[in-house]
C-alpha cells in the first residue's frame, strides 16, 4: 500500500496539497499521540509473531479506529509522512493477520461498495449507456473497462498512468471530471486511486450490472436471496413491456426508485430490478393483482398513492398495467439487466425521428428559425444581416459584402469536400449549415457564455457545433480579419477550419477533438493559403509535448484548447505526409466508424500507437528551431 507516496503527485495536481496547507497544523500533544499509537503496533506484531491471529486482529482493528479519528481530528494533511507511515503499517499488520486467519484482505476496497457509488453518483449523468460523452460508458464496470475514445480508462496498479485519475485531478476547470460540477472529494480520489493502485478489480457476479445495482445496499430480507425469475413474452400479449409500461416508468417513477438509495430499497432501473421488488418483498407477481404490491399503490387506490406529488398516470397506463400483470408481467426486451432508460427512446431520439419526418423545405425553414432564435438571446440589441445560399445560411453582424464574401469561401470549399471528404448530400448538412459571423471579441465571447454557458479561452475564435437530427447545424466564428495574427490564420482559415469540424462532428461520428482541429488546420492551410501563424505551428507543438512520458499519449484529448491545434495540426500533417492522404482519410473514416485511435491506426497503418507516437515525438523535435538559431 504506496497511497500517500505513490499517489503524491496525482493530489499535488488535484490541489489538495495546496488545501492542506490552509489546514490547522496538528499540536505537539497530537503528534506524541500518533507517535505512541505507532508505538502499539510493535505489541501487535509480537502477536502475529506468536501467531496469535484473533487477538492481534481484535487490537489492530482498535488501533486503526483511533488512528483514523487521530488523523481527521487534527486535520493532518495527506502528505503527512508520520501519518501516512503509520497508516501504512497498520494496513500491513491488518494483511499479515487476515491472512493468518484465512480471511480476505481487509485493506483492500470493494469495487461495489467504495467505487461503484462515486462513479454512479458522479460521472454517470455524462456517461450513461444511452449516449455516453467520449463513447464513454460508465454505467457498469464493463463498460469502465472498456474504456473510450480516448483508449483505455485503467491502467491496473498504476494510477499515476490510467486516464481516469489524470481527468478527476486536472488542474484546469475545463479539462477536469466531472465537468461543470465540483471536483471530486479528496477522500473519493484517494479511495478511486487505491483501488487502482490495488488492481482495479472487480468484486460482483457480473461486469454488466448497472452500477446503481451494485452500489444499493441488500437488506437481510431481500428477496436476492432467491433468484429473480423472468417470464418471456411470446408475442402474442395484448400489452408490451418496454412499449407500454417502461416509459411511464422511467419518466415517473425513476426520480424516487432511481438512484443510489431508492425509496423502501426498491430500484426500478431494470426490469431485474422491478421483479426484484422491495425491501418488503414482491412488488409484482405475475398474474395476480391482488398480490402485486405495485398495483395497489398505483391502480387500487391504496395510500400512499404512487407516484408521489402532482405527477399521475393516465387512465391508458392504468389499463395497461392491470392487462400486462394479469397476462403474467412477461418482459419483452431482449436483456433484464439493461436499464430501463435503454429501453425507451429519450427526448433527444423522440426529436431526432421527427426531425428526420421533415421534409428538406421544412429543415430549411427550421435553420432559419434557430438561427434567428439562437442571435436573440445573445445579441437581442443588434441587428443582423444575413445571404442565402444552397449549402449555407451566412447570418451575422457583419457588413453584407462580408457576409458574402465568407459564403463564396464557404461554397468553394463544399465543392472541395465533395471531393476530399466523399459528401454526397445536398446540401451537406440537412437543412444547410449556419455561419454565425460575428465582428469582434467580446460577441463571440458573449455567444459562447449565452449559447454554449462556457468561457472562451484566449486560442479560440471559431467552433462548429452539430447535433442530433440537425436540429442545430452551424459554425460560429469571429471576424479576426485577414491578415493571421498570434492565435489564428485569418478569417478565410477559420472558416475552412470549423467547416471541416462540423462535417467530422456529424451526429453519429465521435471524433477525438485533435483529429478536428488537426484535420480542420490542416485544410485551411492548404486551402486559404500556410502563412506565418501555420508556419510558427511545431514550435508551439514542440513546447507543448515537453511533458510526455508515454509516445501513445499524442492520440489522447489531454491536451488543452492552446495546445490541441498546434498538437493535431502538426499530427495530421505528420501522418499525411508519412502514409499519404489515403491513409490518412481511411484512417478518419475508421473513427467515424465507431473504432478506437489504436485500433484505427494498427489496422490502416500496420503500427501501434506508442510506435507511431515515437515517430511523431521525434519528427516534431528535429523541426523545431533550435535556441539560440531562431531569429
Amino acid at each position: 500500500m504506496r497511497l500517500f507516496s505513490g499517489l503524491l503527485g496525482l493530489f499535488l495536481l488535484a490541489g489538495i496539497a495546496s488545501t492542506a496547507l490552509l489546514m490547522a497544523a496538528p499540536t505537539p500533544e497530537q503528534r506524541k499521540e500518533l507517535t505512541a499509537l505507532s508505538k502499539e503496533l510493535t505489541a501487535i506484531r509480537s502477536l502475529i509473531t506468536k501467531k496469535e491471529f484473533q487477538e492481534a486482529e481484535k487490537q489492530i482493528e482498535a488501533l486503526h479506529t483511533k488512528a483514523e479519528k487521530l488523523i481527521k481530528d487534527a486535520d493532518f494533511s495527506p502528505t503527512d509522512r508520520a501519518a501516512g507511515t503509520l497508516q501504512k503499517n497498520i494496513a500491513q499488520v491488518r494483511q499479515q493477520a487476515a491472512k493468518g486467519l484465512e480471511k480476505p484482505d481487509p485493506t483492500l476496497l470493494s469495487f461495489s461498495k467504495d467505487i461503484a457509488p462515486i462513479l454512479a453518483s458522479r460521472c454517470r449523468s455524462c456517461h450513461d449507456a444511452a449516449s455516453p460523452r467520449g463513447s464513454l460508458d460508465l454505467s457498469s464496470y464493463a463498460g469502465m473497462k472498456r474504456g473510450g475514445t480516448n483508449g483505455a480508462l485503467l491502467i491496473p496498479k498504476q494510477p499515476a498512468r490510467s486516464l481516469i485519475m489524470a481527468r478527476v485531478v486536472a488542474p484546469d476547470p475545463q479539462q477536469r471530471m466531472p465537468r461543470g460540477a465540483n471536483p471530486l472529494a479528496p477522500e473519493e480520489i484517494q479511495k478511486l486511486a487505491l483501488w487502482i493502485e490495488q488492481g482495479a478489480g472487480f468484486d460482483g457476479m457480473d461486469e454488466a450490472t448497472p452500477l446503481t445495482e451494485l452500489a444499493r445496499p441488500t437488506p437481510m430480507n431481500s428477496p436476492t436471496a432467491t433468484p429473480v425469475v423472468i417470464n418471456k413474452a411470446t408475442g402474442n400479449e395484448k400489452v408490451s413491456f418496454v412499449k407500454d409500461i417502461a416509459p411511464t416508468i422511467v419518466n415517473l417513477c425513476t426520480g424516487c426508485h432511481g438512484n443510489n438509495n431508492p425509496r423502501a430499497g426498491l430500484s426500478l432501473l431494470t426490469f431485474e430490478s422491478l421483479m426484484r421488488g422491495s425491501e418488503n418483498g414482491r412488488v409484482i407477481v405475475p398474474g395476480s393483482l391482488d398480490g402485486s404490491r405495485l398495483w395497489a399503490l398505483v391502480g387500487a387506490g391504496e395510500q400512499p398513492r404512487m407516484p408521489q406529488g402532482q405527477a399521475r398516470i393516465t387512465r391508458q397506463f392504468h389499463a395497461a398495467l392491470q392487462t400486462w400483470i394479469e397476462e403474467g408481467a412477461k418482459f419483452d426486451g431482449s436483456d433484464a439487466k439493461t436499464p430501463l432508460r435503454q429501453l425507451v427512446p429519450t427526448e433527444e431520439q423522440m426529436a431526432a425521428e421527427k426531425l428526420a419526418m421533415m421534409t428538406p423545405e421544412e429543415m430549411k425553414q427550421l435553420r432559419e428559425t434557430r438561427t434567428q432564435e439562437q442571435w436573440k438571446r445573445f445579441a437581442a440589441r443588434s441587428t443582423p444581416r444575413f445571404v442565402n445560399s444552397n449549402e449555407f445560411y451566412v447570418y451575422g453582424d457583419v457588413s453584407e459584402e462580408r457576409l458574402k464574401q465568407v459564403d463564396d469561401w464557404a461554397e468553394a470549399y463544399a465543392r472541395e469536400m465533395r471531393s476530399i471528404f466523399g459528401a454526397k448530400t445536398t446540401p451537406i448538412w440537412k437543412g444547410r449549415l449556419t455561419i454565425f459571423v460575428i465582428k469582434d471579441r467580446f460577441g463571440y465571447s458573449e455567444f459562447n457564455q449565452v449559447i454554449h454557458e462556457r468561457s472562451t479561452p484566449r486560442d479560440l475564435h471559431g467552433h462548429a457545433h452539430v447535433t442530433t437530427g440537425f436540429e442545430d447545424a452551424y459554425i460560429a466564428v469571429e471576424d479576426v480579419g485577414d491578415a493571421p495574427g498570434e492565435t489564428h490564420g485569418g478569417l478565410h482559415a477559420s472558416v475552412v477550419d470549423h467547416l471541416t469540424g462540423a462535417w467530422l462532428k456529424q451526429p453519429g461520428a465521435r471524433m477525438p477533438e485533435w483529429v478536428i482541429r488537426g484535420t480542420g488546420l490542416a485544410m485551411a492551410a492548404r486551402t486559404a493559403g500556410a502563412n506565418d501563424y501555420f508556419a510558427g505551428m511545431n514550435t508551439l507543438a514542440a513546447e507543448a509535448l515537453k511533458g510526455i512520458q508515454q509516445p501513445g499519449e499524442v492520440f489522447s484529448d489531454r491536451f488543452g484548447p492552446g495546445d490541441i491545434g498546434p498538437i493535431g495540426y502538426t499530427l495530421v500533417e505528420f501522418m499525411i505526409r508519412n502514409g499519404g492522404a489515403p491513409k490518412f482519410g481511411q484512417f478518419v473514416s475508421r473513427l467515424q466508424g465507431g473504432a478506437q485511435p489504436a485500433a484505427a491506426v494498427n489496422a490502416v497503418y500496420a503500427a501501434d500507437l506508442p510506435a507511431l507516437g515515437t515517430a511523431y515525438l521525434q519528427s516534431v523535435a528535429s523541426s523545431a528551431p533550435k535556441k539560440g538559431k531562431a531569429k
